[in-house]
């Protein structure tokens, strides 16, 4: 049987999401009210009347609201901006749509916008849209979904866990902005059954038949995306089509095409716009919403490949034990602001966990929280207005402090010496005197200026002095850091390798 799920419309809010089933932050997929607006039902009656321009390439302003909590934590990262923005531009590449951050991107704090409900969006939107762009909120639950188009307060919320590097959730809502419905219109909340006779009508709307006829006002109204019934979400074969088989009203079968971004396939399936929904969403900017195109834009694009020169600290840098250290980068033209990764390395299993992000619109930041006996790893990925498709620099690593968990004895009193330094390729191996208080197992890690450990050594020590040698063979010239641990302490020494 076909089952009828509830459907309650709030606010005429239109709501939408395509964010992969694994990894979702949100316990609803949508909540789209069945039909077509106004206007497009007109547009869909006549497109003909409606003298688009064609192949003009239209740069559309978004306004970024980024929403975290009152305490000013939860943020969506400038790195998850930029990549979101990347993929969103060549998701709509082929409709010669673009989309720009107009002005500066807005923070947020809020409690209430950060986890809201459709009552709270819809006031949130009321208070912060900026006219004449594309105003588009990331938090982290929008409504129990992975994200909306609310017609009435004009606005997009998306869910931060819905907008990673492989969702096209932000293409999705995108396209209900400019008027485009789900695939499936007319079976929202209801479960399509392959074993139940597919009735004419279904929720007061006619089903779309696979020959073609009523395409015109059935399902979508495009008669180039053809049938589907599945409103909920569901993953596709090698050719991109459901594993479900589906029968029309005259029992003509077919599978749902999940290459349309406005179907619930998953992402991975996902890879396009139709001509007619194409052609539509340009009539909506031009008859509609006219006031996003007024401002002329030119993209100032960033190289993809672009290595931004990271300046200070120097690469194996070891400061005393401070928690105050700034970074500082080439500035990059074009760029209006900069993601930092920021990890730390692990001593004990060479592994790193990322600490922290940044995002700067400035091209150094000051860090006034470091923990002591650190080895900090950072880079720096800069992005525009409209160029999210860049790169990380390569990155570099510094410690703070020297000596860790020791209260029985001074810092001072003990440590690592390295010789000779600097050490040339014909010097031999590097020559290191370790002077601890107590003996037993210890562990020595060189570890090169991108943070990899490029050589390792176990040995026993004793208390007092101890002489041992590690091997520089092989080893590009440059800064490295030397790493003893044992169960007194840490210490890190840099050592320079020269040609």
């Amino acid at each position: 049987m076909i089952l009828l799920r509830q459907f309650i419309p709030l606010l005429l809010l239109l709501i939408g999401c395509s964010a992969e089933l694994a990894g979702q932050a949100s316990n609803e997929y949508c909540a789209t009210p069945p039909g077509r607006s106004e206007w497009l039902k007109s547009y869909q009656r006549a497109p003909e009347d409606y003298a688009v321009r064609s192949g003009e390439l239209l740069y559309i302003p978004l306004t970024i609201h980024l929403v975290g909590t009152d305490e000013g934590k939860g943020f969506f990262t400038g790195e998850q901006l930029a990549s979101a923005l990347c993929i969103l531009n060549e998701d709509f590449l082929p409709t010669d749509l673009q989309f720009y951050i107009s002005g500066d991107i807005r923070y947020i704090n809020n409690s209430t916008y950060y986890r809201h409900n459709f009552g709270q969006g819809f006031q949130m939107m009321e208070s912060n849209n900026v006219p004449n762009t594309v105003n588009c909120y990331f938090v982290q639950d929008p409504a129990g979904a992975c994200g909306y188009f609310s017609p009435g307060a004009d606005g997009v919320a998306m869910s931060k866990g819905c907008s990673g590097p492989n969702s096209h959730t932000w293409a999705h809502e995108l396209g209900h902005f400019f008027s485009l419905p789900h695939t499936f219109s007319g079976w929202e909340g209801t479960d399509y059954s392959p074993s139940s006779t597919t009735p004419e009508f279904i929720n007061n709307r006619r089903v779309e038949r696979m020959d073609g006829s009523f395409c015109n006002d059935s399902g979508d109204g495009f008669c180039d995306t053809p049938p589907d019934y599945l409103s909920y979400r569901w993953s596709c074969n090698s050719q991109n089509l459901s594993g479900v088989q589906q029968k029309d009203p005259q029992d003509s079968t077919f599978r749902s095409d999940g290459t349309f971004f406005m179907s619930y396939a998953s992402d991975g399936c996902m890879n396009r716009f139709s001509e007619e929904q194409t052609a539509a969403m340009r009539a909506n900017i031009q008859f509609q919403r006219p006031g996003l195109t007024t401002n002329s834009f030119i993209p100032d694009l960033i190289s993809d490949t672009l290595q931004t020169a990271l300046l200070a600290p120097d690469s194996g840098a070891v400061f005393g034990n401070t928690s105050l250290v700034t970074l500082q980068w080439e500035a990059v033209a074009g760029a209006i602001g900069y993601a930092i990764d920021f990890d730390f390395y692990v001593p004990f299993n060479g592994l790193t966990i990322n600490y922290r992000s940044y995002t700067t619109t400035t091209n150094s930041l000051t860090l006034n929280d470091l923990q002591s006996n650190r080895t900090y790893i950072w880079r720096v990925r800069p992005f525009g207005r409209y160029d999210g498709c860049t790169t990380f620099s390569e990155p570099r690593s510094f410690s703070v402090g020297t000596f860790v968990n020791s209260t029985e004895w001074e810092a001072g009193d003990f440590g690592l010496k390295v010789f000779p330094q600097p050490l040339s390729a014909s010097a031999g191996p590097l020559q290191i005197s370790a002077t601890l208080p107590s003996g037993g197992r210890a562990t020595l890690r060189l570890i090169n200026s991108s943070g990899q450990v490029v050589r390792t050594a176990a040995f026993e020590t004793r208390a007092g002095i101890n002489n041992t040698s590690l091997s520089a063979d092989h080893l590009s010239p440059g800064f490295y850091l030397l790493e003893l641990v044992c169960k007194d302490g840490r210490w890190v020494e840099k050592v320079t390798l020269a040609r």
